[in-house]
């Protein structure tokens, strides 16, 4: 909740917005904010100082923006509504984006993501998260901060391509990798197509390969561990995270369902995606009519599967990392 002493009251926020009256009214507290009233740019929203080389991330929402903009005082990056009409509606978010800048030290970026993200929630309907998709985001986001220690979170993060829909799930230095997580005592994989495990030209695909076991109270890790691990390992950058989380399919309400942790059963492995892999593309299945197989999912056992090719250096060192150890 926001504290009422820091902020004008609701009333009189809507009569300075009824009379069209701009205001610029400083808010207490470090760092220093301004809530302000635009009229003639029919805008409200927070603005502080930022460093020269300040840049803002894109919100995608349609009458939210966070911007940078040069002002005579320097640089400032500003929260701003845009639609009149939700005014009266977006000031107490406003006031609850402030205190989390000023009360709990976020930055100005993280605080309006984290203050949506929650009300976001109020609107969701309770769900729950199969087992199977539990497995795969558990296991993608295990290679995703093995890789952000290897290579940083930012790239890192451009390097994770599955929640945008691309054919593989990382791509990284010339590299493709597909990530696949089993429960299974066998490392046995569903493959959910025929074109899943088909290399791209000119590179190397290779399976990432977790098992995974249920863990006991004091080992292991829960997927909403392992999300919140990985929002504070990338800092600045966890609202592109969030972005790349939710399109591979993770709501901060299942956190109230996967509740099992998991741990590695045995260590996570890579192999090289080559000619005597086992596994069905097109190009293996020539002479086959295809069109008449619009579907086709297969498991794939990698239990005494050999490596194939000379596993990167990033990779080893990234597949050592992780919380289920």
């Amino acid at each position: 909740m926001t504290n009422p002493d820091r902020h004008l009251s609701a009333d009189s926020f809507e009569e300075f917005v009824r009379q069209a009256v701009p205001i610029e009214h400083p808010i207490p507290g470090d760092p220093r904010l301004t809530l302000f009233i635009d009229p003639k740019r029919q805008e409200i929203g927070l603005r502080m100082q930022a460093a020269p080389d300040t840049t803002a991330s894109e919100t995608r929402l349609e009458h939210v923006r966070l911007r940078s903009v040069q002002r005579k005082a320097g640089r400032s990056l500003e929260v701003v509504v845009t639609d009149p009409r939700l005014f009266a509606e977006a000031y107490p978010v406003l006031c609850a984006v402030a205190d989390r800048v000023q009360l709990q030290g976020l930055t100005l970026g993280i605080a309006l993501d984290d203050t949506l993200r929650i009300l976001g929630r109020l609107l969701e309907r309770v769900e729950t998260l199969s087992v199977e998709k539990e497995l795969g985001l558990f296991g993608e986001i295990l290679l995703f901060l093995g890789l952000s220690r290897q290579l940083g979170p930012a790239e890192a993060l451009e390097a994770w391509r599955g929640p945008g829909r691309e054919e593989h799930d990382f791509g990284v230095e010339g590299y493709d990798i597909e990530v696949k997580t089993t429960a299974a005592e066998r490392r046995s994989h569903w493959i959910g197509s025929l074109t899943q495990l088909l290399p791209n030209r000119d590179r190397t695909l290779w399976l990432v390969s977790h098992q995974l076991t249920r863990a006991e109270a004091s080992d292991g890790s829960t997927l909403p561990a392992l999300v919140e691990i990985a929002r504070h390992r990338v800092g600045d950058l966890r609202p592109v995270l969030n972005r790349k989380l939710h399109a591979a399919g993770w709501h901060d309400h299942y956190a109230d369902t996967c509740r099992t942790r998991w741990r590695r059963r045995t260590r996570s492995m890579a192999f090289a995606v080559v000619d005597d892999f086992p596994c069905l593309t097109p190009p293996k299945l020539q002479g086959v009519s295809l069109t008449r197989i619009p579907d086709v999912r297969y498991r794939i056992d990698l239990t005494d599967q050999p490596v194939g090719e000379v596993v990167p250096d990033f990779l080893v060192e990234a597949l050592k990392h992780g919380v289920t150890e």
